[in-house]
Parts: C-alpha cells; sequence; structure tokens
C-alpha cells in the first residue's frame, strides 16, 4: 500500500513521507523542516479550569517559525508564524487525530490553514499548523474571537445563536458566512467535536472588513471524554441529545434559506464514506482509528437515519 501524505492524508507517488505542494504551502518551500526538540523541551502546558474537562486545556502549544537560513524549526513567542501541538500523554494521538479532522473539513470544501503532523527529535509527532492572523514574514493581521467580540467572561457559557448574530451583523459577506458556520457547527456534530468554545470562533478583520477566520482546532474529543456533550455551546436551548430537528431550527434562525440548509445537510450526508476512509488510512493507531469510525457513524445515524 502506498504511503500516505502526513498533510494531505492523500497517497504519495513519490518517495518520503510528503508532497513538495503541501510543503510548499506550508512552509514556503518544497522541504521539511529539521526540529531538533522533543515534547518535554515544550513550554508547560497551561490547563483550563477544573469545571470542565477539555482537550485544548491540557495540550501544550508553541508558538514557532522556520529559520530560513538553516531550514529549523524554532520557538517564536513574538514573530510566530506557526503553531505546534505535541502529542499529550493523555491523550495518545491527538495530533493525528486533528490532522485527519481538518483534512476531513478540508475535502468537503473548507478553508482550513494549510497543516501536518511532523517527527519531533524523539520520533513523536507533532500536529503544525500555519497561523492565519499572520502575514508571511510573521506581521500580524487584525483578528477577534467571539469571546472577546461578546464580551465573554466564560469561554464555554454562551450560545451558537449569539455566535450566528454577530456574523450576521459584522460580517462583509453575510450570506456566505452564515452558511459556512452553519456548515462547521454540523461538520463538529458530526465527527464528534464537542469542544468547540467561543475562542475558537474568530473573525478576521482586514481593512475594515470582517469575515469568518478559517477552521482550526477541529478535533474528535467525543473520542478522548466519553461522557462530553455534543456541544460545547448551546444550540437550540441545548447542549446535548441533539437531533436533526436541533440543527434545522437552528438553520432557520441563521435566516438561511430551506434549500441551502438542505444543500448543507446533502453536503455532509455525501462525505460520509470519505470521512471512513481518512478515518482508516489516518496516522491514528487501529484501536483510535475504530474509535473515531465509531463516532462518525453514531452521529451520521442521528442526522441522517
Amino acid at each position: 500500500m502506498a504511503n500516505r501524505c502526513l498533510c494531505c492524508e492523500q497517497p504519495l507517488e513519490e518517495e518520503g513521507r510528503y508532497h513538495p505542494k503541501c510543503l510548499k504551502a506550508l512552509w514556503g518551500k518544497a522541504t521539511a523542516p529539521k526540529i531538533s526538540f522533543a515534547a518535554k523541551d515544550l513550554p508547560e502546558k497551561v490547563t483550563t479550569s477544573t469545571d470542565h474537562m477539555s482537550i485544548s486545556g491540557v495540550q501544550a502549544k508553541a508558538l514557532v517559525r522556520l529559520n530560513r537560513d538553516s531550514g529549523e524549526l524554532e520557538f517564536a513567542p513574538t514573530g510566530s508564524t506557526h503553531i505546534l501541538k505535541p502529542e499529550p500523554n493523555e491523550y495518545p494521538d491527538l495530533p493525528a487525530m486533528e490532522n485527519a479532522c481538518m483534512v476531513m473539513a478540508e475535502t468537503i470544501g473548507m478553508n482550513v490553514p494549510p497543516h501536518g503532523l511532523f517527527p519531533l527529535s524523539d520520533g513523536r509527532l507533532c500536529y503544525i499548523i500555519k497561523r492565519f492572523d499572520r502575514t508571511e514574514d510573521g506581521g500580524k493581521i487584525q483578528s477577534e474571537t467571539m469571546y472577546q467580540l461578546l464580551g465573554s467572561t466564560d469561554k464555554y457559557e454562551g450560545s451558537l445563536e449569539s455566535i450566528g448574530k454577530a456574523i450576521r451583523a459584522h460580517a462583509e459577506n453575510v450570506g456566505l458566512d452564515t452558511v459556512d458556520f452553519f456548515e462547521r457547527v454540523l461538520f463538529c456534530f458530526l465527527i464528534g467535536n464537542g469542544d468547540m468554545h467561543l475562542k475558537n470562533w474568530a473573525f478576521l478583520i482586514r481593512d475594515k472588513k470582517a469575515s469568518l477566520a478559517p477552521a482550526y482546532d477541529f478535533v474528535s474529543s467525543k473520542v478522548y471524554l466519553k461522557k462530553e456533550t455534543d456541544s460545547a455551546l448551546m444550540i437550540s436551548a441545548k447542549k446535548n441529545k441533539l437531533k436533526r430537528s436541533d440543527f434545522e431550527r437552528f438553520a432557520a434562525y441563521l435566516k438561511i434559506d430551506s434549500k441551502a440548509a438542505a444543500n448543507s445537510f446533502e453536503k455532509m450526508k455525501n462525505a460520509r464514506e470519505k470521512f471512513r476512509e481518512l478515518a482508516i488510512f489516518s496516522e491514528l493507531n487501529p484501536s483510535k482509528r475504530q474509535d473515531l469510525e465509531d463516532v462518525l457513524a453514531e452521529r451520521f445515524k442521528r442526522l441522517f437515519s
């Protein structure tokens, strides 16, 4: 069986583990960076409040950039261009899980920054994604999370409706961004991503014009947190036991016409086999692959029984 690219997870014709075009999109050149540090060398993890168990709370993140002269990846507290996430001991295979979920999002046409899996010096894979709020040279592009915009004090308090309302009030291209937002909500439900809080939704602001920031932090948290609710934020006045009618009501609230909403449901339904294939051929270990397949099967059944 042909190797698959550690970025796009599609089969490779050539030797190695990456498509040159995937590396070029991520690093600006068709070679993988040298990484001379291990997970233990990364900055200390930050934990969230103890009352909400979340994956993002225990996962270390490092701000990094490529040193163009040496070809090495280096820590960059300022002027970073990429975010690196190692494998946390608590959640084995999490980098592979995030990469697989982000590739799934890409296959249905979602706006996803370049990303991929790369071995640290200890051989363990980490997940690296290009920052969407930085220019090629590390300059800042203004962004604002819904946590900031809505003046929240708790990223888990609030509703998806309040985010939809903000998109309708501030987005330059309301129609496209509203449908995009709705499809991301459907997608997160299908993959079992119950940790999409207010800081995971953001606007990019260019020339005083706001647009929904690219998709990021898509991961099947349900695989790791069996008792997790369906959604981190309220939707149709609930977080759990969501069903198709809740999402239909949500689409109506967002003022998405019924035909466009039906198209979004159909797009997700048609992606089922593709998602399953990506789970099977991912870098996840066999038991985690099976767990992801099980979550997908249960969620697709709930939405499209």
